[in-house]
């Protein structure tokens, strides 16, 4: 017992030096043995380490690469999309204007077999291409649908 009073007495002699002590001891545990946590980006009701953070960067970031390569390729596609349009829309004024040149040329009475057998020729040949540019949007649309997607390195 006399150890422990006079270990008793000489805390109480330097109450401010074992309050610190304890203190210090204390603040030591919590900085050492707790883990800075914040609110998560994905998981906004759960807390996360600085490691658990990185990790989502790192989701979030590879999340976002996709989603711009997917951008990039709807992009393309539109782009694909617009050009196959205009040449449509050119194969149709090309048509209309042989039909209309043709029909002025009956009008006037200045058709001759020659001339009918040119213009048969030049519609027909467009009437060709414009098929085979159907064929082929309809070709590239199997094809891309028996394409698999191409997963990220």
């Amino acid at each position: 017992m006399d150890f422990v009073h006079k270990t008793l007495n000489w805390a109480d002699h330097n109450r401010w030096l074992v309050a610190a002590a304890i203190i210090g001891i204390a603040l030591s545990v919590a900085l050492i043995g707790c883990q800075a946590t914040t609110q998560s980006v994905l998981h906004p009701e759960t807390q996360v380490t600085a490691a658990e953070l990185d990790r989502e960067a790192l989701t979030v970031q590879m999340e976002a690469e996709l989603a711009l390569k997917k951008l990039e390729g709807q992009t393309q596609q539109l782009k694909l999309a617009k050009a196959d349009i205009q040449r449509q829309q050119e194969l149709r004024a090309q048509i209309v204007g042989i039909v209309g040149a043709v029909g002025t040329a009956a009008a006037e009475g200045a058709v001759s077999p020659a001339s009918g057998i040119a213009a048969a020729v030049q519609l027909l040949t467009l009437l060709a291409l414009g098929g085979a540019v159907l064929d082929n949007r309809r070709k590239d649309k199997v094809i891309a649908d028996a394409t698999p997607p191409a997963t990220p390195a």
